[in-house]
């Protein structure tokens, strides 16, 4: 008894509640077993037949695990994964998992690696299933611990609209425009004058001030610093004040 609680904890967040698996396989045998291993370790598992409705599935969903067949109809495992890759960012530092014998015996071919964190043989007995499992959620918790979720620009506009009042949120976005222009007329004097180490403290305190407020076209430009970009910048500073 002891044994199956500590394997039931091992696969559950921190709440309690069951880690979610996303899992396409288009034969019925296959799938039906291999939902049957992962529940029984403790996983909730959404099972889907391809490609494209495991993709379905991650555009409107979040899960711990997403495990792929490589060949399904449809749409292919390889494909639905860098799809996801590509299109869902909620779903990048989810561990993607390769179903496929090929690709289990040839774990260094580029044609999966750029999609896949591993590859599983087909089919995959108890102990590999669990052993993948257990490697794949260590690097989900490892990587939600030691990167960041970076905030969206709505949230940073929003985190700092929230706390001041309406009149002094809109004094406040007026000042940081104006800083921004005299940034930015600074920056380009200063180009224009051959002093760089002048430039590079603008471009610095201008990527800075755009950043903290939510301007990231400013941050941008203020990074690339040229004179070619001394019309964009001005426009880019007036677009975010209005829309803000």
């Amino acid at each position: 008894m002891q044994a199956q609680s500590t394997t039931k904890t091992k696969f559950c967040r921190a709440d309690g509640s069951p880690r979610r698996v996303l899992y396409a396989e288009d034969q019925a045998s296959s799938r039906v077993v291999t939902t049957a291993m992962l529940e029984r370790m403790g996983f909730c598992v959404h099972a889907v037949e391809d490609g494209e409705l495991a993709l379905n599935a991650a555009r409107s969903s979040n899960f711990d695990v997403i495990l792929l067949d490589i060949e399904m109809p449809v749409m292919d495992g390889v494909t639905a994964a860098r799809s996801i890759r590509a299109e869902l960012e909620h779903c990048a530092g989810t561990p993607i998992l390769a179903l496929s014998a090929f690709l289990a015996d040839s774990t260094e071919d580029t044609i999966w690696r750029d999609a896949f964190d591993s590859a599983l043989p087909k089919p995959a007995n108890g102990n590999e299933l669990r052993r993948a499992m257990v490697d794949a959620l260590a690097h989900k918790d490892a990587k939600s611990i030691v990167v960041p979720v970076k905030p969206t620009v709505a949230e940073i506009v929003n985190a700092l609209r929230g706390g001041v009042p309406a009149g002094v949120w809109t004094k406040l976005v007026e000042t940081a425009a104006e800083e921004m222009r005299h940034l930015a007329n600074g920056l380009f004097a200063s180009l224009e004058s051959r002093d760089y180490e002048t430039a590079d403290i603008c471009s610095y305190g201008l990527k800075g001030l755009a950043l903290n407020f939510g301007a990231p076209k400013v941050a941008v430009l203020a990074e690339d610093i040229s004179v070619t970009h001394r019309h964009r910048i001005f426009v880019e500073i007036d677009a975010w004040q209005s829309e803000v």
